[in-house]
């Protein structure tokens, strides 16, 4: 069909350009919003259209075309069109339409009708309308589970539309980016939302180091994790990397990154000869001087050993996982101490001080480190 009416009690359509060319069936399913994920100009000569509230987002529909970012804007849309009526004559424009604040999630009283459209109605519409059930209905698709994934609840949105809309097939990156959407909690309190997100960001900045790596080159500006990070680390036990030669903290867990889905304590028990980390700020001197890959250098300047690798386009870890990009620790070059924390508050500050190499006011409280199992680590020594 050029149209389908999505399962629920909303009365929320998905279609391509041949159902909304057609002005008979917009008048006949008393659409009052028309939701374009395409650059697309309604004919507003056309009486079917005259009235119709307009939005059209301009993107293609390839893997990596960034959609998440519009997903809060499109999902207000939705939800608006669907609980607010019919558009007032002077706000009826496309992309001038005010978007006002979302009604209550749990209602399920429809005063509208809402047409989803792309090119074919089957990958940038579709996502939009998944976007949309993910965060109008997160208890269907499992929010609340703690067993049911990501992958899982998109999977289960997908196939809800396809049950009217048997052509559903969002492109892979999308599929990836509606999983993202789905881990931030589905973030549309404003247009901006998911541009706010931590894990937004990172992966866009991860985009731009790829597509510079790709074409040979260090990244214009790098993103130093320990700089941008917020908030407290859990109370409890923590683990840090340290230099081997000199002591001097390199990261705490909080910085890690998993490979072949481990993290450290996994990759210390699998015999890997790396540990991942993110970028961090001691790293500045190193990688500001662009080259593509190199050697990290202990930052204690009275030690100065070479203690991993980085490379910005990635490179295969021995236990034959593909880390890009790369910042490596070599495992014979440092140790991981296990230390105890009093609380998330004055311990998790001293933590983020140390990562940031901002030596500790004379006097301060620390909590001493206690050595891993099997670490042979000397307790008693302080970070030169």
């Amino acid at each position: 069909m050029a149209l389908n009416r999505i399962n629920g009690a909303d009365e929320l359509y998905v279609g391509g350009v041949f159902g909304i060319n057609r002005a008979r069936l917009v008048q006949e399913h008393n659409i009052t919003h028309i939701l374009s994920v395409i650059k697309y100009a309604l004919n507003r000569d056309d009486d079917a259209f005259r009235d119709v509230e307009h939005l059209s987002i301009d993107i293609d529909d390839m893997d990596d075309q960034d959609m998440l970012v519009h997903l809060p804007k499109l999902v207000r849309f939705i939800n608006r069109g669907l609980h607010s009526g019919k558009p007032t004559p002077d706000n009826k424009t496309s992309s001038e339409a005010a978007i006002t604040p979302l009604p209550d999630s749990t209602s399920s009283s429809s005063s509208g009708a809402v047409l989803v459209h792309c090119a074919m109605g089957k990958s940038r519409s579709v996502t939009a309308v998944i976007a949309y059930l993910l965060w109008k209905h997160p208890q269907r698709f499992g929010k609340g589970d703690p067993t049911t994934t990501a992958q899982e609840a998109v999977a289960q949105a997908l196939q809800l539309v396809r049950e009217t809309r048997p052509v559903a097939e969002p492109n892979d990156g999308f599929i990836r980016q509606l999983e993202m959407w789905w881990d931030m909690g589905c973030p549309a309190g404003t247009d901006d939302a998911v541009e706010q997100e931590p894990a937004y960001q990172r992966w866009l900045y991860k985009r731009e180091v790829e597509d510079a790596a790709r074409i040979g080159r260090a990244p214009d500006w790098i993103r130093f994790e320990d700089e941008v990070a917020s908030g407290a680390d859990d109370a409890g036990a923590g683990t840090e990397i340290r230099c081997k030669k000199c002591r001097r903290m390199l990261a705490t867990d909080r910085f890690s990154v998993w490979h072949q889905h481990r993290g450290w304590d996994e990759a210390d028990r699998a015999g890997c000869p790396h540990f991942f980390i993110e970028a961090l700020s001691w790293m500045r001197p190193i990688l500001e001087e662009g080259a593509l890959e190199g050697r990290l250098i202990c930052p204690n300047t009275k030690c100065s050993a070479s203690i991993g690798r980085y490379a910005w386009q990635g490179f295969k870890c021995s236990c034959g996982e593909w880390v890009a990009p790369a910042f490596s620790l070599q495992s014979s070059k440092v140790d991981k101490v296990v230390t105890r924390r009093q609380n998330a508050g004055a311990g998790a500050i001293a933590d983020r001080m140390a990562a940031l190499g901002i030596r500790r006011p004379p006097g301060a409280e620390t909590v001493p480190p206690v050595a891993a199992p099997g670490a042979g680590i000397e307790r008693h020594k302080e970070n030169l």
